[in-house]
């Protein structure tokens, strides 16, 4: 009877702790044993994703409650999962903490056990158009237990990684130039941009149509007719996966007024 009390009473603290948010001491990792945390960020700088793993050293419990925090407008949480084998455990992924949304995790031996490794693994994905910073992953270990003894009580550990892109800026120093071919356009390269995409308008302030995209930093417009005043602005993209693109701001217009091909030929 006393053990399906004490069941019930951690089991039930990954709803109870989405509401009360316990007091917590902030030590430094290398302090922490037996609980252990490490983050990680992988895959590739369209499509990255952050590990972060709280492990536990050989250690005897019984029962334990945790939370993983995190800043739901930079990351998002796509999967979470305990890999010691307890007999019994519970996930809540909708915990939060202020403006900080999370993860909870509680689990029961009905004996005391020792048991060693990853007490939860949670994987996110940063959210499209994250600008470049620093964010914190957060580790409440509420309470580690052995029967009646306390193993770990109120630890909080914090580790920070950095991910997104730098910021996109609208093209600077953009020329045009006549060739034979139609219009040159050229502007300065910008490192955190995959690509760009060109417009074209008949006039300074109208209704500029998309001419044509490119990874350098020119495009030659082909489609082009003698004697006609075009302008033309650039975007700097960042290509995402899923086809999915963040645009920077577009740069100033410019103009250049057609001449014959010929003309083009011989400079005048």
């Amino acid at each position: 009877m006393i053990k399906t009390i004490k069941r019930a009473f951690v089991l039930g603290m990954t709803s109870l702790i989405l509401f009360t948010g316990l007091p917590a001491t902030a030590v430094h990792a290398a302090d922490s044993a037996p609980v252990h945390t490490v983050a990680t960020v992988s895959g590739k700088e369209s499509d990255p994703v952050v590990t972060y793993e709280v492990k536990l050293d050989k250690t005897r419990v019984t029962d334990g409650r945790l939370a993983v925090t995190y800043d739901p407008a930079v990351l998002t949480l796509v999967k979470a999962k305990g890999n010691v084998n307890f007999e019994e455990k519970d996930f809540n992924k909708d915990y939060k903490e202020g403006e900080r949304a999370g993860a909870s995790y509680a689990f029961v031996h009905d004996m005391g056990k020792y048991v060693k490794g990853d007490l939860i693994t949670i994987t996110f994905k940063v959210n499209v158009g994250v600008e470049k910073q620093e964010t914190a992953l957060r580790a409440e270990i509420f309470q580690l237990s052995d029967g009646e003894k306390d193993v770990v009580s109120d630890l909080f550990l914090e580790d920070v990684v950095e991910v997104g892109r730098p910021e996109l800026k609208a093209p600077q120093n953009v020329t045009l130039s006549q060739s034979v071919l139609g219009v040159e356009i050229e502007w300065d390269e910008d490192p955190a941009a995959d690509g760009y995409t060109v417009y074209r308008s008949a006039s300074k302030d109208g209704e500029y149509g998309v001419v044509g995209s490119t990874k350098g930093n020119s495009y030659t417009n082909v489609w082009v007719n003698k004697n006609r005043t075009y302008y033309y602005k650039v975007v700097a993209y960042q290509q995402y996966e899923k086809n999915e693109k963040v645009y920077s701001e577009a740069s100033e217009p410019v103009s250049i007024k057609v001449q014959s091909l010929l003309a083009a030929v011989i400079g005048n």
